[in-house]
């Protein structure tokens, strides 16, 4: 994609730059009596007023109503992050604030989930999605067999990450508590440290030529795993502050808040589009309808991923009004992808 200074000369791309640092402060149409006081009169308000109807025809701004002033539309977003430096670090207070994700004090991985999408809603004042890993790129440590009911086991899965995976599958016959604890020792000595892609195919293996009791239960762990290494989409989201967003002129209309809360609502679309960017470490930005997804359309979501292990990522990030101050956020993102990595690295 082009960048600015191929398509722009440099009073556009001056002006244009101005238009969204004002737009991203009052979230108002912006005038050419506002850019030629930011550019300290250098240029005549009519000749911004030229240079605005230019940007207009190229696809970078429209005229919300019939005023004066205009609004940068998702395509000038678009060039503006593209245009960033490629690092940076957060501010001292924001970094001061991401500092406690760098402390190694939890215990389970959904602790490190939960409390990254805590401290990022509150740092970015918006809107934070955390993803856990897919489930087929993990590897098994060990399985629980409880037998609740007659009928009835759960079958707990946890990951070398630390990751916990609980089912509930229904026996035709019952299976008696000491059979299960024999097949979660022979299961945990076999299989631990086996990717569970893999652990399907050498399940099927092993019901060949094991005894009947075990094989009839390989059978609901099978489908068990299909279920879970099957389910991409439906796995973990930590969301918090959407509340943040209600107080977005952006959002004033109730009809557009509606909207947005159903795409949040629908964390199985979130996950899909999301998970485009899993295996690429380093900052994605979706802006506007890039996203695919109704209500999302005055949207940017800014996402990173964060490694457990050598081969499972997981997501998080920050969704907010288009015209996020994406110079402060993106660090701050970047930042918390890192240090969760780092704390999955020495839990």
């Amino acid at each position: 994609m082009k960048g600015l200074n191929e398509i722009l000369n440099d009073r556009q791309r001056s002006v244009l730059e101005l238009i969204l640092e004002s737009y991203i402060v009052s979230a108002e149409p912006v005038g050419s009596t506002t850019i030629s006081r930011a550019m300290k009169k250098r240029l005549s308000s009519a000749t911004i007023r030229n240079i605005m109807s230019d940007l207009e025809e190229l696809g970078f701004l429209y005229k919300p109503h019939a005023v004066a002033g205009r609004l940068p539309t998702p395509r000038a977003f678009r060039y503006y992050v593209n245009g960033l430096p490629s690092s940076g670090v957060p501010g001292k207070r924001d970094l001061k604030a991401l500092e406690m994700l760098s402390r190694p004090r939890y215990v389970y991985t959904e602790e490190v989930m939960a409390d990254a999408s805590r401290v990022l809603a509150a740092i970015c004042r918006c809107a934070s999605i955390v993803v856990e890993p897919r489930v087929d790129t993990m590897l098994f440590k060990e399985v629980e067999f409880v037998r609740l009911f007659r009928n009835t086991i759960l079958i707990v899965f946890v990951t070398t990450s630390g990751m916990v995976h609980r089912r509930f599958v229904d026996t035709i016959e019952d299976l008696p508590q000491g059979v299960l604890d024999e097949m979660k020792h022979y299961m945990n000595e076999r299989f631990s440290g086996m990717p569970f892609y893999a652990l399907k195919e050498n399940i099927l293996k092993d019901i060949r030529k094991d005894r009947e009791d075990f094989n009839r239960l390989y059978k609901k762990i099978q489908d068990t795993l299909d279920l879970l290494v099957g389910e991409e989409e439906k796995r973990e989201v930590h969301i918090e502050g959407a509340s943040k967003i209600i107080g977005s002129p952006e959002f004033s209309d109730v009809e557009k808040l509606k909207d947005l809360f159903k795409a949040l609502e629908n964390k199985d679309r979130l996950v899909k589009l999301l998970d485009q960017y899993l295996r690429e470490e380093g900052i994605h930005v979706i802006i506007g309808n890039e996203s695919d997804m109704r209500g999302m359309e005055g949207m940017s979501i800014i996402t990173s991923a964060y490694r457990i292990g050598e081969d499972s990522y997981g997501l998080l990030g920050i969704l907010g009004p288009m015209r996020m101050d994406y110079s402060r956020l993106i660090p701050i993102v970047d930042y918390a992808a890192r240090a969760v990595t780092d704390l999955f690295r020495i839990m």
